[in-house]
């Protein structure tokens, strides 16, 4: 190869030391760009093989493997012999076989075989020595540590019969007490030391791998600072001395120590997200925040690597649990250091976990950019909400108990702020709702969401998981990034809504399993839902109230009507306005079509009007459609006529026998000829399909395009009943 590898890298410590065979030739392939595959292939060996070594499951390769290795690498003869995997004497009598951790319990371990320590003595006696070294431990210190108060006047002879015990502890299993102790734990002029080399103790092998991870760092060696920050944070079991209550937690080298701990782990954290190896450090971060709840740094760097690792809505959880923590223990708020972490989550900037391959890098040693969306598009501000109509009249008691049911921020609850707003076919719901909604504008800043979800229209409805697509990239997130399951669509769109204060409008819904993914999981947001049914489930299980809208008054339905025709035409013909707008029942739709119907026909007075809809109601055999004025309105409960039973739509037709006012459940058994039971049922259909409205209790009515309806299904069953007798 013509870039060779400069043989600076073997004589780094990093490599020589404490790296392993197969961690080395790791490090030399990612700084050669290979992969793999590609290095097995180049040097005539299984990827197998390979993939064996660099674990570790093969501690010793054939040196006609390692040359070959070496070869395709492109390193130097020196470099090469760095490679190669140190010969070690097994029999050799050392120091490296006694290892002392105290990063964890006090472990003492010889061989790989643990040595019990049971006196707690010479327990503090060791952690004492092992926290200070190198360094020797003085008499005053060894005293203090084993009798924090009051130490016995014999404390001298004491210390020393401690010592000898210690020592035997370090004596290798089958050695003869002696001089290999001594080299073990030796005296100095103002003490004793641990006589060990730096990596038999778990301190100073993690304080010394830690440096090379700054060195790493400061080089530019994301890859090489990754693995030895890796490395170094194993050396931890658990807290500092766990268990050992004799020895002061206070002292100065477990203060240095416990806060080294958190700085590696803050430097791995930050290059595992950087590398997109969030998973990598979770357990690590979890297991610190479980022993520092309030440390805002591991907090923010928990929050980050559950977030990209999917886990929004834990992190997001995360924030607010420590922000209660701050200021139930601190009286104070989260830092700026959380807070970014929390915008960031919001904001959808986050490392993605890489899922392929580690990226080739480039003959410079330099890794390309990350691929994939590490960070969204920027935040947006959808407002979606349609136009509200030009005219409107009323419902000044309707929008003030929205006010109160939605714009309360239900913090406190918990509890998303919803509203369900239910009524006939044609009686202004969505017109209701529009109006509010941009009546409160302002006081959803982050934007507002609307759908119509078609419940009832002549499309299929929505799926939840088409309108969270809708919205997530009204929200800015593009097509790739949206989940394809709906669970997982549904935890992003929470995710990006946690924290905002966003309004949701669900237009035209037909049942609870449209509704429910849609329902943020922030109480800043707020959702109105209107529907012709009742929803049951939604307001029974969900805890929504239902506002169930009423046709209009007559005055407003007349104040209607004059604002959509001209004050001076209705004026004119006021007896005549109100007997057409009886024929309209308070319903607005129905009040607009007849305005749409004047508007056509300027000329025709309005008591003509009125002579010619009671012509056409007097011929009782020609159907009602003869005459168009209501053909809309009918085309609208039609919707909801057809999604009922069939026994439920024979006892509407029924209606058409009777005036349509104050019908009780047992007229409607009469006329059905089946029992009051059976009617009741049928009504409570007709009542949560919103085409029947009970007025009293078991008193129920219809208003009068709706019995108009019934009129003509009931004339065109008679119809098919004649022709089916002929």
């Amino acid at each position: 190869m013509e870039n060779r590898v400069s043989s600076r890298y073997a004589a780094d410590d990093d490599l020589a030391g404490a790296w392993s065979f197969g961690e080395r030739l790791r490090s030399f392939r990612y700084r050669s760009g290979l992969t793999q595959r590609e290095l097995a292939e180049r040097a005539g060996v299984s990827v197998r093989v390979l993939r064996d070594i660099e674990h570790g499951r093969v501690n010793r390769p054939q040196t006609r493997t390692v040359r070959l290795l070496a070869d395709v690498l492109g390193l130097d003869a020196n470099t090469a012999r760095q490679l190669s995997p140190p010969v070690r004497d097994a029999a050799r009598q050392g120091s490296e076989r006694l290892h002392i951790g105290i990063l964890g319990p006090l472990s003492v371990r010889h061989r790989g075989v643990e040595v019990h320590v049971h006196a707690a003595k010479v327990r503090s006696l060791l952690s004492l020595l092992a926290l200070q070294h190198p360094e020797p431990a003085g008499l005053g210190e060894i005293t203090h540590a084993l009798w924090p108060e009051n130490p016995p006047r014999s404390y001298q002879s004491l210390v020393h019969t401690y010592v000898s015990q210690a020592r035997r502890v370090l004596l290798a299993p089958g050695c003869e007490e002696g001089a290999p102790a001594v080299s073990f734990l030796a005296r100095t002029h103002t003490g004793y030391a641990l006589a060990l080399e730096r990596d038999q103790v778990d301190l100073t092998r993690f304080q010394d791998l830690s440096a090379r991870v700054r060195q790493a760092h400061r080089a530019g060696d994301a890859e090489a600072a990754h693995e030895l920050a890796r490395r170094a944070y194993s050396c931890w079991r658990g807290p500092l001395l766990a268990g050992e209550s004799l020895l002061p937690h206070h002292h100065p080298a477990a203060t240095a120590a416990a806060r080294q701990r958190v700085e590696s782990l803050l430097l791995y954290a930050d290059l595992s997200l950087q590398l997109r190896r969030p998973e990598q450090v979770l357990r690590a971060l979890r297991g610190a925040t479980e022993e520092e709840p309030l440390h805002e740094g591991l907090q923010a760097r928990l929050m980050l690597a559950l977030a990209s690792c999917g886990e929004q809505r834990e992190a997001l959880g995360i924030f607010s649990e420590v922000a209660r923590g701050l200021d139930r223990e601190l009286g104070v708020q989260p830092g700026d250091e959380l807070r970014r972490a929390q915008l960031r989550i919001l904001h959808h900037e986050l490392p993605w976990p890489r899922t392929g391959p580690v990226p080739e890098q480039s003959a410079a040693g330099t890794a390309p950019p990350p691929r994939g969306p590490a960070v969204a598009a920027p935040r947006l501000r959808p407002f979606q909400i349609p136009a509200a109509s030009t005219v409107f009249v009323g419902r000044g008691t309707e929008l003030k108990r929205l006010d109160r049911l939605l714009l309360s921020t239900g913090e406190h609850s918990g509890q998303v702020p919803a509203a369900l707003l239910t009524g006939f076919p044609g009686v202004g719901k969505t017109s209701l709702a529009v109006r509010w909604a941009h009546r409160v504008r302002e006081r959803f800043p982050d934007g507002q969401l609307y759908a119509d979800l078609y419940g009832y229209a002549d499309r299929r409805p929505l799926h939840p998981r088409e309108v969270l697509a809708s919205f997530l990239r009204a929200l800015g997130v593009s097509a790739a990034e949206i989940p394809d399951a709906l669970d997982e669509a549904a935890n992003l769109y929470r995710t990006l809504l946690s924290g905002r204060r966003v309004l949701i409008m669900l237009d035209n819904a037909c049942e609870e399993s449209q509704v429910r993914p849609l329902v943020p999981g922030t109480a800043g947001c707020a959702v109105l839902v209107t529907s012709r049914g009742s929803l049951p489930g939604l307001v029974a299980q969900g805890g929504v109230p239902r506002l169930d809208l009423d046709v209009l008054g007559e005055d407003e339905a007349l104040t209607l009507l004059a604002r959509l025709l001209g004050k001076g035409r209705v004026g004119a013909e006021p007896l005549a306005a109100m007997a057409l707008n009886r024929l309209c029942g308070g319903l607005p739709l129905a009040v607009r079509l007849l305005a749409a119907r004047l508007g056509e026909r300027p000329g025709v007075a309005l008591t003509q009007l009125c002579v010619e809809f009671k012509e056409a109601a007097a011929h009782r055999d020609l159907p009602v459609e003869a005459d168009d004025l209501f053909a809309a309105v009918h085309a609208a409960f039609e919707l909801s006529y057809l999604s009922l039973p069939e026994p439920v739509r024979d006892c509407f037709r029924l209606f058409a026998r009777t005036g349509g006012r104050l019908v009780s459940v047992y007229t409607v058994a009469d006329l059905a000829g089946t029992t009051p039971l059976e009617a009741s049922r049928a009504l409570r259909r007709l009542v949560g399909a919103s085409l029947l409205r009970e007025y009293a209790p078991g008193r129920f009515s219809l208003p009068a395009p709706l019995l108009s309806y019934a009129r003509r299904l009931a004339w065109q069953e008679d119809v098919e009943q004649r022709l089916r007798r002929v």
